[in-house]
């Protein structure tokens, strides 16, 4: 459904969309970048707590003083800033934002999880409708080169009518230690699910491919190794402390955040900024941090309690089965996805930036997808800003552009995915 009053979209030429930015964390400081990068919006408000990465944003981006806030209440307060907001903030505060977004007239993109509310979803969908304003979901999978470059060949009917989809998330093991053990995403009662937190991408990408809703889930998932029980003898707090056996761990800081050897190499370095609260911190300043930092403690003394490995097996309308594995517990960061048609099938991981085609008794063929890349979603966050200021600039649409309304089932299928792994039981949606 394409909502939204877009009175003010540029038709002359001339008029630049005016974007505000609410959250410039690891996710609002790459929107920030990208919407630099494209060209056609200028950022003219930024709202961060956390004030010297907020004056660090606002020097990059050319905000001045009188449009830069240190807290969401002085945001808001202000009143409508910009032609859209972009909330980027955490899980269980997007429900309270973006309501007061909307009553303020703002059109949205919304960091996902939308919420880890049921209701709360369903309430930001209504009020969207309601005030006729557009809600467009970070579901940024969907926006990369090759999800896209998949859905452009299923539409095509090469490989007939889908009959299963199988995808296997591996998290890495240095990511889910970073943000599901020691980071943000850590505790359910503070954010949410894993299933949801992490794979409503991937629950998404299902519902782009298929167009299909889920009839039926049923999951099952556990928690094996960032427990106290498993924490070696010994073993202290924080990795700094120092630990006795920092060379023989796998999750130890400096392996994860900034040295490398013979085997690792630092890949959570990026988040440098949001593990020191500095604009342009140095290395000296990380290693301080990690010492106190929720980042620097032991992966088996930490407050987590987030499932490490999950299956959902879905139903889906017109006979389709659908699996997602999520796991913690794999090298490498990427998706392996096996698509079955009634005609062939496509093979592909997504780090490989390319996907095999068999078509049954006919050709096969290996698609090798440009303008991917390693970083970003592999495109997708530069593609998800294209389009979205595109239509807010144009008011046209993309098959990929992921409005509420329908980007909802993702989570729909993550909160039954939750009940089904908690009761045993399978959930009829």
């Amino acid at each position: 459904m394409e909502l939204g009053d877009l009175s003010n979209r540029r038709t002359d030429g001339q008029k630049r969309i005016k974007i505000a930015i609410l959250g410039i964390g690891n996710r609002g400081r790459r929107y920030a970048y990208q919407i630099k990068r494209h060209g056609g919006a200028e950022i003219t408000a930024l709202c961060d707590k956390k004030t010297a990465l907020l004056r660090g944003a606002c020097q990059t981006y050319g905000v001045g003083e009188d449009m830069a806030f240190d807290s969401d209440e002085k945001f808001f307060a202000a009143g409508k800033l910009a032609d859209a907001l972009i909330i980027a903030t955490q899980d269980r505060d997007h429900y309270g934002h973006a309501v007061k977004a909307l009553n303020l007239g703002y059109n949205l993109l919304l960091e996902k999880p939308v919420s880890p509310v049921p209701k709360e979803c369903e309430e930001i969908a209504s009020l969207a409708r309601e005030k006729n304003l557009s809600v467009i979901v970070c579901h940024v999978l969907r926006y990369s080169p090759f999800y896209h470059a998949i859905k452009e060949t299923v539409d095509s009917g090469m490989i007939g009518d889908i009959v299963s989809v199988n995808d296997t998330e591996n998290i890495g093991y240095w990511h889910f230690s970073h943000s599901y053990v020691r980071g943000n995403w850590r505790n359910e009662a503070e954010t949410g699910p894993s299933i949801l937190a992490k794979c409503c991408h991937d629950l998404d990408i299902i519902h782009y491919f298929t167009e299909q809703k889920c009839k039926e889930v049923y999951s099952s998932g556990s928690r094996k190794l960032f427990v106290k029980e498993k924490a070696p003898e010994n073993a202290a707090d924080y990795c700094l402390a120092p630990c006795p056996h920092r060379k023989t761990c796998a999750y130890d800081v400096e392996k994860i955040y900034y040295g490398i050897t013979r085997y690792t190499v630092p890949k959570m370095s990026v988040h440098i900024k949001l593990i020191t609260g500095l604009p342009n911190p140095k290395l000296k300043d990380l290693k301080e941090s990690l010492k106190t930092s929720p980042y620097g403690r032991c992966v088996y003394k930490c407050d987590n309690d987030v499932v490490e490995n999950q299956n959902v097996a879905m139903l889906l309308n017109n006979g389709i089965n659908a699996n997602l594995t999520m796991t913690a517990f794999s090298k490498g960061c990427f998706r392996r996805l096996y698509i079955s048609g009634t005609k062939g099938e496509i093979i592909g991981v997504d780090a490989q930036n390319k996907f095999r085609i068999n078509v049954f008794g006919g050709p096969s063929k290996t698609v090798k997808v440009s303008g991917s890349g390693i970083f970003g979603h592999l495109g997708g966050d530069k593609m998800l800003i294209h389009d979205f200021l595109e239509y807010l600039n144009t008011g046209k649409t993309s098959k990929r552009i992921s409005f509420i309304d329908v980007t909802l089932e993702s989570h729909r299928i993550a909160f039954a995915a939750e009940e089904s792994r908690k009761t045993g039981m399978t959930i009829k949606l």
